[in-house]
């Protein structure tokens, strides 16, 4: 017989060690409060587990619809119905001929219409090839072969020609075309001469070339490179590019110079404006052998800022070319010029050589004593010696030009043997004995020496001595070996035989002859 728990008597409190009736499958049995609890908690622990293991399981196989997040792809069966999830194949079948809006996928087989929509396309629609065909249709015409000996044939608008010959006077009396260039009719003619129908037809030239002396064609605007190298037959000047031209040209292009060494281009051709307020300037000149346009090379050099006597401007020739004869050419005057041009060859010349009219000096050099009783006196006797000199740049004379020396000097009074003349870098000429008297005794003498740059191997010095009215004498050299690339001492020499206060030298000068 069971009883239920609930009509079993009630207890206040029990023991661990308190027996308990349990009835199991009509079986009853004993066991202790303890153990009874004991049992219960190891169940509870169990199922606590399962429950644990089955709610990940859960979680693994299952979508939060909170928050739906796959961790690996769902697999299915195709979908039969609208709402039934697809899969891949799925979708990959039915977009097989779809052209996706990405810029990459690739049209492998020709678009079709619908008949119905062949013929209501809208601007931004893609035509198909026979809307493309029909339109074509409309426009452009067989292409005929065309003579145009006799004017333009009869056409209907669109109608294209071949010229199939070249002729300078095209439809009697129309512009020149060549064999290949086309001939379309822009609106219906009857043909004929240009005159009268060419306004209905276009000339489209094909055979396009670059016009010539001999042949018609096309003109490119002339380039930089075409203006400074002048060598181009297809391109034309415009007033801008010839204005250009005349720019870089010999007469009106410029440039400035500062630096203490240059090498002038060829494109720098025309003014050269030097600054030496600094600084020396050398410049150098193009090898005329290697010139483009030689005939059309010029070059004025100019002293712009008045410095050149106090720091000179030097002109120096390339290799073995020279300026009117010499190597170099100075400038040592302020505000001089000087304008050089080519025999296309190896030599440059000297159009002009301007001097500054500021240089109230115009180079003349003057060397005089400040003591006027004794003068200036050498300090040995018996042979030759300079008592007075002044220092000559020969660089500064071309071919054609040269110096005048001029001296004065005294002598004692008494019968001593005493000679003055003029040295050119330690040879002296025009000696006072030339007068026939070599002990002048209380005398003036004036000598005057000219100095010719030529274009000899040597050079020439002439001139006079002077003493009184009587003693005086000419003499000529020509066989002074002078570099005139360099600077020369010029002096009045002195051979007193007795005594050294036997001359008294007063005045030297230099005076340039250009």
């Amino acid at each position: 017989m069971s009883i239920k728990i609930s009509k079993l008597p009630s207890a206040q409190s029990a023991n661990p060690t308190d027996l308990l009736t349990i009835v199991q499958n009509g079986v009853t049995k004993k066991i202790t409060k303890n153990d009874l609890l004991k049992s219960l908690r190891q169940d509870i622990l169990g199922t606590k587990t399962d429950v644990s293991k089955l709610s990940k399981n859960i979680s693994k196989t299952t979508l939060d619809k909170t928050d739906p997040v796959l961790s690996k792809p769902l697999t299915t069966r195709p979908p039969l119905k609208s709402n039934h999830a697809a899969t891949k194949s799925y979708v990959d079948s039915h977009l097989e001929d779809v052209v996706k809006v990405d810029g990459r996928t690739l049209i492998v087989k020709p678009l079709k219409y619908h008949s119905s929509v062949e013929n209501s396309f809208e601007e931004q629609d893609l035509v198909n090839k026979k809307f493309v065909d029909s339109e074509i249709s409309k426009t452009l015409k067989t292409v005929v072969r065309e003579k145009g000996s006799n004017g333009y044939p009869p056409a209907s608008a669109g109608e294209i020609f071949l010229i199939e010959d070249n002729y300078e006077v095209f439809a009697i009396d129309g512009p020149e075309v060549q064999v290949g260039d086309i001939v379309i009719c822009v609106e219906n003619s009857d043909g004929g001469r240009h005159g009268a129908v060419g306004h209905q037809y276009a000339i489209v030239n094909t055979n396009v070339v670059f016009s010539t002396e001999d042949k018609a064609g096309i003109l490119k605007v002339a380039s930089n490179k075409d203006l400074e190298l002048l060598d181009s037959n297809v391109s034309a000047l415009t007033p801008s590019s010839y204005k250009k031209a005349l720019e870089i040209g010999s007469e009106h292009n410029r440039i400035e110079v500062s630096t203490s060494s240059y090498s002038l281009l060829e494109s720098d051709k025309g003014i050269i404006g030097v600054d030496s307020r600094r600084n020396s300037v050398t410049l150098t000149l193009p090898s005329i052998g290697r010139l483009s346009n030689p005939k059309l090379v010029k070059y004025l050099i100019k002293d712009e800022y008045g410095s050149a006597l106090k720091n000179n401007i030097t002109v120096v020739a390339s290799g073995g070319d020279t300026i009117q004869g010499s190597r170099t050419f100075l400038i040592n005057s302020n505000d001089s010029s000087v304008k050089l041009y080519t025999d296309s060859i190896g030599k440059w010349y000297i159009e002009s050589n301007v001097t500054g009219g500021s240089d109230v000096s115009l180079g003349v050099k003057t060397f005089a004593t400040d003591d006027l009783s004794n003068g200036e006196r050498v300090t040995t006797t018996g042979a030759y010696e300079s008592v007075m000199s002044i220092d000559v740049d020969l660089r500064e004379y071309p071919v054609g030009t040269g110096f005048k020396v001029v001296s004065h000097c005294q002598t004692a009074g008494n019968g001593n043997t005493k000679t003055v003349a003029i040295g050119i870098n330690g040879t002296q000429v025009l000696e006072s004995s030339l007068t026939g008297t070599t002990a002048p005794n209380n005398q003036f003498i004036h000598h005057e020496a000219t100095v010719l740059h030529s274009d000899t191997v040597k050079s020439m010095v002439f001139g006079f001595i002077m003493m009184t009215q009587d003693d005086t004498a000419a003499g000529l050299t020509n066989n002074l070996d002078l570099n005139w690339d360099q600077t020369i001492t010029v002096s009045v020499d002195v051979n007193a035989a007795t005594a050294t206060t036997d001359v008294n030298v007063y005045a030297l000068q230099i005076i340039p002859l250009k």
